[in-house]
């Protein structure tokens, strides 16, 4: 056999390569998953390659199956890897119109709020970043004396609100400017929150003109397991695929940030009347330095979290507040005060805040 017109490129190999590539890539990340993509790793597409001169050699006799690979698989793959890559390329920073002019929650109705890179939930970091492990959103959990189904999200600045999942591509509410682009997911900047639902008159079509202060849906009163859900996330950033897997979640956004840094003085001063101890945005962010110091710990290997803290209370305690430099706390409630916690926990059950003195409105002010 000819080595050199065996090994000779074509399309037929190219799509092939690709094909196993991405199929050893996929075994390898789904039993390994790794922390960090590394160059290294385009290695396997040299014995992709003679794998792929062979089965092309061995296919030149079956003629119909190298049609049904052309036009089932490889054409399919291209458009795909097309939109992958393209999809990777976004302004490092959002339009100026995107500034939150009215804010996407009636605080009334929220309890706390955790920090930016807080370890509270589960992880959520940048795609292919050098980000510590955190949760590179906010946590919003609902005041438990209120429906869920009666807790809004509002349009925080005329654009359009992109009903739910799958025309998102993500959980939830997603939001863009009006400078945007609604039927194109990628390359631009978004606000998300997760486990909400778009109000019914939102979900016929993917694309709605909205106008800062509409109400455009409400949390879930059920999460995806099933169970009572407890509030929203709210997160910035750029949709980008395919998604990274790092310790067994999902990440699909890159360029994430702080939704702090996109509001206006006036919305940003209702965070300040609501939270005790917050004077400035930056109260709201862990900084990437001090995560780096301080890394999260994960609760059996990941993505949730074992440690949880910090949160901003939105009710004022009587409870000496804690320094906000002392990152492992709830805001009114020190970690080592296991009465208050455990108060705090049961008064998060909404029959125990009808059935127990202890969740009265006069211990939430």
């Amino acid at each position: 056999m000819d080595a050199a017109k065996l090994l000779k490129p074509n399309v037929d190999k190219i799509g092939i390569t690709i094909l196993l590539f991405l199929l050893t890539s996929f075994v390898f990340v789904l039993l390994t998953e790794p922390e960090t993509v590394r160059a290294v790793w385009l290695l396997v597409l040299i014995p992709a390659y003679l794998a792929s001169s062979f089965i092309a050699q061995s296919l030149l006799n079956h003629r119909l199956i190298l049609k049904i690979l052309r036009w089932v698989v490889f054409i399919p793959l291209s458009f795909l890897i097309l939109i992958s890559i393209i999809s990777q390329f976004a302004p490092a920073n959002p339009p100026e119109v995107f500034l939150i002019t009215h804010n996407f929650m009636d605080l009334s109705d929220v309890l706390r709020m955790s920090k930016y890179r807080a370890c509270a939930g589960h992880q959520t970091v940048d795609q292919w970043s050098d980000e510590p492990v955190s949760n590179m959103q906010h946590y919003i959990t609902a005041d438990p004396r209120v429906d869920r189904d009666q807790v809004e999200i509002y349009a925080p600045f005329d654009g359009y609100v992109l009903s739910d999942a799958p025309h998102t591509l993500a959980d939830g509410i997603t939001m863009i400017p009006k400078s945007g682009v609604p039927w194109w997911p990628f390359n631009q900047w978004r606000i998300n929150f997760p486990h909400t639902h778009v109000l019914p008159e939102f979900q016929n079509s993917p694309i709605h003109e909205m106008k800062a202060g509409d109400v455009v849906g409400y949390i879930n009163s059920l999460d995806r397991y099933g169970g009572v859900g407890k509030g929203t996330q709210v997160r910035v950033g750029v949709l980008a695929v395919p998604p990274m897997f790092k310790n067994g979640n999902a990440e699909p956004f890159k360029k994430l940030d702080s939704v702090f840094h996109y509001m206006t003085d006036e919305v940003f001063a209702e965070y300040e009347a609501a939270i005790p101890g917050l004077h400035h945005r930056e109260d709201m962010i862990i900084s990437k330095n001090y995560r780096l110091e301080h890394p999260c710990t994960f609760e059996e290997g990941g993505p949730s979290f074992l440690d949880n803290p910090p949160f901003f209370e939105m009710r004022r305690l009587s409870i000496e507040l804690i320094p906000i430099e002392e990152q492992d706390v709830y805001i009114g409630v020190g970690i080592n005060d296991t009465e208050g916690k455990r108060k705090k926990g049961m008064c998060d059950n909404p029959e125990d805040v009808v059935n127990n003195p202890e969740c009265s409105d006069s211990d939430k002010t």
